[in-house]
């Protein structure tokens, strides 16, 4: 995994370094493999837990399912994170630009992780993913529109029963740990993979950053596997790709990712203590004036924080 290239990179892509670089072919499959295996190696460590607690591996929840089988599916899920998502993106990250010579990079510097955000393009990025949920509710109900398969819809079904028995929280420390496993972890892990791995080696190959982006937010929705929310997945991965190019810091599309994830555990949290009467989990019709409302906001804020980004550099 050393073979190395000289690369010259044109000005508007997200990297600006103009030495020797990693094949992009070389580290996008050494990212899959990685996944691959560490999903792998994920699901070996469920099982071995499986075998020494006497869980149930074939166990599927649902909306009453009880604690102790919520605990198994939060154990199943954070392994499956940690090791397909955050270790393997981390190890690509390392592997490639561990400083094995004097030029270019280290992983850290690549990933752009050293220094944590101004607390006003932290703020920008959390009012993005704000203003940004009419119009991704609004492609939710576009996406529903679209006819699927039947065998679609059934993995959809098993999915939602499956997610709806994971947001029952009886007290703080299921909400706590559901916090941890939905949003804490795949802010993390999948910004590693879709934004520091697969975006910014895209963008070594593509000259136009949009496109980089789209196509990295296209991956990242389909890697999911949960069709009927491909549209709103994918607009999703746009603002968080767009937020890593603007703030060349990693911690910015982290903090935003965090934030679209985070808010629905809390909103359902507070929902099943009946201190909010809102369900997030039940379908939303959004008028289209509100979306376009909020395609307006979503673009007005992306202006201010394009502009305070620009005035750091």
């Amino acid at each position: 995994m050393e073979e190395r290239q000289e690369l010259e990179q044109p000005e508007n892509t997200f990297s600006p370094i103009r030495h020797y670089e990693p094949r992009v072919r070389l580290v996008l499959l050494a990212q899959f493999g990685l996944f691959i295996v560490g999903a792998g190696l994920g699901g070996l460590v469920f099982q071995v837990l499986c075998l020494a607690t006497s869980w149930d591996p074939s166990l599927s929840l649902v909306p009453d399912s009880p604690p102790d089988e919520r605990w198994q599916v939060r154990t199943q899920l954070g392994l499956g994170h940690l090791f397909a998502f955050l270790a393997s993106g981390w190890l690509t990250a390392w592997l490639f630009y561990r400083r094995i010579t004097d030029v270019g990079p280290s992983w850290p510097d690549y990933l752009r992780i050293r220094k944590l955000p101004d607390w006003r393009i932290g703020g920008l990025a959390i009012l993005l993913m704000a203003v940004s949920i009419p119009l991704v509710l609004f492609s939710l109900n576009i996406n529903q529109w679209i006819p699927m398969p039947e065998s679609f819809k059934l993995m959809e079904d098993q999915t939602d029963q499956i997610l709806k028995g994971l947001l029952q929280m009886d007290h703080v420390g299921e909400f706590l740990a559901n916090l941890t496993i939905i949003a804490v972890l795949p802010a993390i892990g999948e910004e590693l993979v879709f934004r520091g791995v697969v975006q910014q080696q895209l963008m070594r190959r593509i000259n136009n950053p949009w496109v980089a982006i789209l196509v990295s937010a296209f991956i990242f929705s389909m890697a999911h596997f949960q069709f009927e929310g491909f549209l709103p997945r994918m607009l999703l991965g746009i603002i968080l790709g767009w937020l890593y190019w603007q703030s060349r810091n990693f911690w910015v599309p982290v903090l935003a990712h965090f934030f679209n994830n985070g808010i629905q555990v809390a909103g359902q949290y507070l929902y099943g203590n009946k201190i909010s009467s809102i369900d997030l989990e039940q379908d939303i019709a959004v008028p289209w004036p509100l979306a376009l409302a909020s395609t307006v906001m979503v673009w007005m804020v992306m202006r201010v924080l394009r502009q305070v980004t620009q005035n750091q550099v």
